[in-house]
């Protein structure tokens, strides 16, 4: 049977590739029937699976992970472009949407034509066994949540979206290899095994195939808005027209025969009814000049987003500090094989999928003891780009991490959506007696108690029998997680405060040179 099926395999692959003339190569054909997108296919036929050319290959993975992600919160939306927790995160993340009966939609507009091309492997780090970069890609990022009696939540914000792209640095590409499915005989590639076999759901223990996209956050970035400034301006003037005209009102009020002082505007016996042809012309005036107007509003406004930004994240700049220093250096001796930013990437986003599980006991890699129903409430929960590296312990053959996570969490207050700026430290820990794998493997998952299949990596407990089934054990364990945001909101405080007392004090010793100069 099985060598039936791989025969039938082999004849499909072939027609495609003889009706493929726009495709160069075998490879290309085998990709695009693992489910590959164009853009995809093609690269990864360019890189021919070898592991000095994969580049192709990752900037493909995170073009389709941007697309993809737009779609994340669709019912049945899978984002294959992301690794296993990752894909794993959104889907809780929409599940728990769809039971609030929140109507969810995210938007990546990059316009028709986008201000700055996305740039990939923007920088790289390498260790034992994983290579991990970052890419950026430039949208303007809309987001809508409206759900019956609540007000209606909308965001629209020009933005970075920066994406941590992991892959192996040696091993061959296997993702468009066929595997007989050893329940129900079917072909099918192992890209297609991730999420099961489809004939008849059996599920695979796998090694990951890369290169996936391991994490992901948003930077503010006005540059990125498609509009010219003429038409910002323009923009920020109209919206601030009504409060321009209630501001400057009082000036018509003034008698004509007055002097315009400022000490006329309180006085009330120097006032007057304005004419008709006044008030028109005054309205006439204000808007003619409300460009102008604009053009200073939308500089304040930069300004002060500026500002909160950097109240809001020199704290966490501060607190990473040396942390990836930090990690490679301790780390050295204990598990060389891991960099910093695949252990943030890792780290991050285990952390989320304890956010939005429901079930969280059953998670194989959650060993905290008491997490209570703090979380339970968020309904979108978006990593900052921050992680700290605040201790590193070795206890009993495993090795303990302790960091804080920088994350911006959308809760569900009932009749609105609020958006908080939290801070989460997190203890993760891996066994030292475990090595990494390096090379691929695929292995049928099975409950040793009733026999059935199923998706140990998101359940550790038999959904047939409740048999509980042993975690693997060459990955990391979340220990604890402790809510730290108030002892962060303090120091965004002082910092503010000592923003705002340099800035004072410089547009004082501004004035006083002015004042000495007129002298």
């Amino acid at each position: 049977m099985c060598a039936e099926n791989n025969q039938n395999q082999e004849n499909e692959l072939e027609q495609i590739i003889a009706s493929s003339a726009n495709y160069r190569t075998e490879e290309e054909a085998i990709a695009l029937a693992g489910g590959l997108t164009e853009e995809e296919a093609i690269a990864l036929a360019s890189s021919g699976g070898s592991s000095s050319n994969r580049q192709a290959a990752r900037d493909a993975v995170a073009g389709a992970f941007r697309e993809e992600l737009g779609h994340a919160m669709e019912p049945g939306a899978k984002v294959m472009s992301a690794d296993r927790e990752l894909r794993y995160c959104l889907e809780l993340q929409r599940d728990r949407i769809a039971r609030k009966n929140i109507r969810f939609t995210e938007e990546f507009d990059q316009g028709k034509k986008p201000v700055r091309s996305a740039v990939n492997n923007v920088r790289s780090w390498q260790d034992g066994h994983y290579e991990t970069s970052w890419s950026v890609g430039y949208i303007n990022h809309k987001k809508t949540a409206e759900r019956s009696g609540m007000k209606t939540f909308k965001r629209k914000d020009p933005q970075s979206i920066c994406e941590t792209v992991i892959d192996v640095r040696n091993g061959e590409d296997v993702s468009g290899d066929t595997y007989c499915c050893p329940n129900c005989g079917a072909v099918s590639t192992i890209r297609e095994l991730q999420e099961g076999c489809s004939q008849c759901g059996t599920s695979f223990h796998m090694t990951e195939l890369y290169p996936k996209v391991g994490n992901y956050f948003f930077v503010p970035d006005p540059g990125v808005s498609t509009d010219p400034i003429w038409k910002t301006v323009i923009r920020y003037g109209l919206c601030s027209l009504p409060v321009t005209l209630l501001l400057f009102a009082p000036m018509i009020l003034l008698d004509q025969s007055s002097t315009s002082s400022l000490l006329s505007l309180v006085s009330p016996e120097k006032w007057t009814v304005p004419s008709l042809s006044r008030v028109i012309a005054y309205i006439v005036t204000m808007i003619v000049a409300s460009p102008i107007i604009g053009f200073f509003v939308w500089f304040l406004s930069i300004f002060f987003a500026g500002f909160k930004t950097l109240g809001k994240e020199t704290p966490a700049a501060l607190s990473v500090g040396s942390s990836r220093k930090r990690f490679a250096s301790q780390m050295a001796t204990i598990s060389p094989a891991y960099t910093f930013e695949t252990f943030s990437s890792k780290i991050t986003t285990l952390f989320r999928i304890l956010v939005f599980s429901d079930s969280r006991e059953s998670l194989p890699f959650n060993a905290v003891k008491e997490l209570g129903s703090d979380l339970d409430d968020v309904v979108d929960c978006t990593f900052h780009g921050w992680m700290s590296c605040k201790k590193i312990n070795v206890k009993n053959n495993s090795v303990y991490v302790t960091g804080d996570v920088f994350v911006d969490t959308t809760r569900d207050m009932g009749d609105r959506l609020k958006v908080r700026s939290e801070v989460y430290q997190i203890t993760a820990a891996r066994r030292t007696d475990v090595p990494f794998l390096t090379n691929f493997s695929i292995a049928k998952i099975q409950c040793p108690s009733c026999g059935a299949s199923f998706n140990s990596f998101k359940s550790k407990n038999c959904p047939y029998c409740g048999k509980e089934c042993e975690p693997p054990k060459e990955d990391w364990v979340i220990c604890d997680v402790k809510n730290v945001g108030k002892k962060y909101l303090f120091k965004r405080i002082f910092w503010i405060v000592v923003v705002i007392a340099i800035l004072a004090l410089s547009v004082f010793s501004t004035l006083h040179s002015i004042q000495t100069g007129i002298r």
